[in-house]
């Protein structure tokens, strides 16, 4: 639940696929028989398991390529509507779920390059074809030709014999096509397609201003004397930075890459460099780079516009309809649950901070300072430092970690394949296979380092889904994250913060690896939005227990492992600050989803709108909102608007979920584990999340359990 950006591509490639938002797998392109062109992107991919051919392709490549599987994707889908045969579930749904593979093979490179390794070509194109790929989906969504045979199947669905998943997909199939404006008269068809067309071009706009911000901003450090507090790994991080990006005039430098600044910010002795750090960072799409605030006010003003068009009275409104929470109002309940529970020790912990900080001469904290000072809170109280616990995480033996993890409980090994081709050289390719057959489970690629050409955060996605409708096709699915790459022959090493996000992330693409389903709009992470989270957040529980740090977190110079003692700090430590840690988390939260809750006309003054936010919140200046409006991409670029709750929301599963395997006294149980897979991560969205949760463990859960993890609950 920490800072994450779960399928940074999703909310782009979800307009293409099968017209209910799906991936279809790439082996369908062989199986429509169509002549192939010469542009790499449309061909057959003649590589090891059928990953793209990154050398091959060219910026140039992708435009046509789009073009042409557009109108290709057109043509499928005249043929289902215009079929004079009577509606089945097999010559709509099952046409419709293998439709599309030309669509999806080039969108799934596209808008994996424009996150993790862009360049000004890319850019350039990348809001004509979002544009483009907007209108296609409105013209399909819009298609009262083919929503006569869906809603012709949907309306007859309870006597036409389906399985539950084929019930589910009929379903979700239709209210999709609802939601697009399927019902619609033909002039708010159009109204809706034309905002769908602006909201395109101003996300991308968006997201690129944040990149430019982000990738731009670093604070020189010229002088010996800046690295004051920094230890060998920070210095060293700090000194490859100017290398990596050609600075000159400085020894080293901070980025806005969050393993470079956080523990700039926490190890710094130097308070007026973090603060140049902090606001460097907050500044980002306001005062710093691009302006996105404009940007913010034209996209919520075009969502309400959409929800009104829809019936909605707000899009928060409109978002929530058919996710788990159902309304906002029951999403800010939750919250604001979490919120009192969490300020109320934040203020707690503020104490602790300020008594540290006036022995250093410092009358009030700020923001910058928080960092700092809960780290030397952490080291005095718990007799734990964080220099002291890096060393024993380096990024080799956590991916080992990951690895080890997904063997002992889904059964899983990683085998490394140098052959398979990759978009960077830093990029890393595993073929997994099954324990216990030796059958091909999927591909899996590690990208772990920032770059310039990379978006912050960490994620997953996929280039290809797992199904079984047009043959056995495996999963082809990748992970990013952003540590700080070290000069050659050092170690990479990470905070326990940066391990439990490798976790995190991981247990995503355990969700598209474990994946078991007939239909592809069906599988893995294909869940609703506010579902998606649980699996990869429950993924966390694992890393601080023995079987996984007894192995694992071994010092990288003497290969010892964490000692005991350590570990039991660490463990103690483990709420520590975690007032601090949510509250920030729940500011952001709860902004996204008030912000699309506005009924009215989006405001003109953003930072005023999140100044008196946040004061009737009862926030306290001394923590600030993980994520200001200006660089807000879970929300203002599409993936998580009026959807960042579903952090917390999978919070609540999450915690009670792991509690299935504590209670058995096996972290590894093989029911258990079984269980897990067959009811979660083997199923993908094939019946109602709440369903799946409940056939895992029994009963739904209540928020009680995650403040008592958290140590929230007074």
């Amino acid at each position: 639940m920490r800072r994450r950006n779960f399928l940074k591509t999703a909310a782009a490639v979800a307009i293409i696929g099968s017209t209910s938002g799906s991936i279809i797998a790439t082996e369908a392109l062989a199986a429509t028989g169509k002549k192939m062109s010469s542009n790499p992107l449309l061909q057959k991919w003649n590589t090891p398991f059928g990953v793209p051919p990154f050398s091959q392709i060219k910026p140039s490549d992708f435009m046509p390529a789009f073009e042409a599987a557009m109108a290709t994707h057109k043509a499928e889908l005249k043929a289902i509507a215009t079929n004079k045969e009577d509606p089945t579930f097999d010559n709509v749904f099952g046409a419709m779920e293998r439709s599309g593979a030309d669509l999806t093979k080039v969108a799934s490179v596209f808008f994996h390059l424009t996150s993790a390794d862009t360049n000004e070509k890319l850019q350039a194109i990348e809001g004509p074809i979002s544009e483009k790929l907007s209108a296609h989906q409105s013209s399909v969504t819009q298609d009262p030709l083919l929503f006569g045979k869906i809603q012709s199947v949907y309306l007859r669905r309870e006597k036409l014999g389906l399985n539950g998943p084929q019930k589910y997909l009929v379903e979700n199939t239709y209210q999709s096509f609802v939601r697009g404006g399927a019902l619609l008269d033909a002039d708010k068809k159009k109204k809706v397609a034309d905002i769908d067309a602006q909201l395109a071009k101003i996300q991308v706009q968006f997201d690129q201003n944040v990149l430019k911000g982000q990738s731009t901003f670093y604070l020189p450090l010229k002088t010996e004397a800046d690295f004051a507090g920094l230890n060998e790994s920070q210095i060293d991080a700090a000194k490859a930075a100017v290398k990596e990006r050609g600075i000159k005039d400085a020894l080293g430098a901070i980025t806005l890459s969050r393993s470079s600044f956080e523990p700039f910010l926490t190890s710094s002795t130097r308070r007026d460099l973090r603060e140049a750090v902090q606001k460097g960072w907050m500044s980002v799409g306001s005062t710093f780079g691009p302006d996105n605030r404009p940007l913010i006010t034209q996209i919520v003003d075009l969502r309400t516009q959409r929800a009104n068009l829809m019936g909605f009275k707000s899009f928060a409104a409109y978002q929530l309809d058919d996710k788990m929470a159902k309304t906002p109002e029951n999403a800010m309940t939750t919250m604001n649950a979490v919120w009192t529970a969490s300020i109320a020790t934040a203020k707690k912990e503020r104490g602790m901070l300020q008594e540290l900080a006036t022995k250093d001469g410092v009358d009030k904290i700020a923001s910058w300072d928080w960092w700092y000072y809960a780290e030397k809170v952490r080291q005095s109280k718990y007799a734990i430092d964080e220099n002291e616990v890096k060393p024993y995480f380096e990024l080799t033996n956590m991916i080992k970690a990951i690895h080890y993890h997904a063997e002992h409980l889904f059964g899983l090994k990683f085998v490394k394949n140098d052959k398979i081709p990759t978009w960077h050289k830093d990029v890393v390719a595993y073929e997994v296979h099954n324990v216990s057959d030796g059958t091909l489970q999927a591909i899996w690629f590690g990208d772990f380092y920032a770059r310039p050409s990379k978006q912050s955060g960490a994620w997953m996605s996929s280039f290809r889904d797992q199904q079984k409708l047009i043959g056995d096709v495996k999963a082809v699915v990748y992970n990013i994250c952003n540590y700080a790459k070290p000069s050659p022959g050092k170690p990479s090493l990470l905070s326990f913060d940066d391990a439990s996000t490798l976790f995190h992330e991981f247990g995503h693409a355990l969700h598209g690896m474990c994946s078991n389903v007939m239909y592809p709009s069906q599988s893995g992470t294909n869940v609703k939005r506010d579902f998606v989270e649980f699996p990869s957040q429950m993924m966390e529980h694992w890393l601080p227990t023995p079987e996984i740090l007894g192995k694992f977190a071994r010092h990288w110079k003497t290969d010892e492992v964490i000692p005991q003692p350590l570990v039991d700090k660490l463990l103690a430590a483990k709420n520590f600050n975690e007032g601090w840690t949510t509250s920030e988390y729940m500011m952001a939260a709860i902004m996204d989803m008030k912000m699309h809750m506005i009924e009215g006309p989006a405001p003109k003054d953003i930072d005023a709108w999140e100044k008196q936010l946040l004061d009737d919140m009862g926030a306290i200046p001394e923590i600030v909102v993980r994520y200001r409006p200006g660089y807000f991409k879970h929300t203002f670029d599409g993936g998580y608007a009026a959807g960042y709750y579903s952090y917390i929301w999978a919070a609540v599963l999450e915690t009670d979920g792991f509690n299935a395997f504590k209670e058995v006294g096996n972290v590894y149980d093989p029911a258990t584990s079984k269980r897990l897979k067959d009811t979660i991560f083997s199923q993908g969205g094939t019946k109602d999340p709440m369903d799946l949760y409940i056939e895992f463990r029994g009963r739904a859960p209540t928020v009680d359990a995650l403040l008592e993890y958290r140590g929230l609950k007074s």
